[in-house]
């Protein structure tokens, strides 16, 4: 059982690769921040489903929110070849 620290979880439905005929064909799949993975079958989250309406005390109240956007600048340094004038147009522009 894990200890009281408030831990990240994440959670996806996975295939039973090797599902039995009487065994689920998919599972959730509830893998937790320090490295634990847990299997649920559907009628086993229905079950903790009802459980947390029964027991909206011992619910610990999560708020989804989305990250607040970061302004990412980038300098950008372009750099044009010039071609260097010859003398003959050097002197020509002298004389302008």
């Amino acid at each position: 059982m894990i200890g009281t620290k408030i831990q990240r979880a994440y959670i996806k439905l996975v295939t039973n690769k090797k599902a039995r005929t009487s065994s689920s064909k998919k599972y959730f799949q509830v893998y937790s921040e320090n490295g634990t993975a847990y299997l649920f079958t559907q009628s086993d989250m229905e079950k903790a489903l009802n459980r947390a309406k029964r027991n909206p005390e011992d619910t610990y109240p999560v708020q989804f929110t989305e990250p607040e956007a970061k302004v990412v600048e980038k300098e950008v340094v372009k750099y044009i070849e010039v071609k260097s004038p010859g003398i003959f147009s050097k002197i020509a522009n002298f004389f302008k």
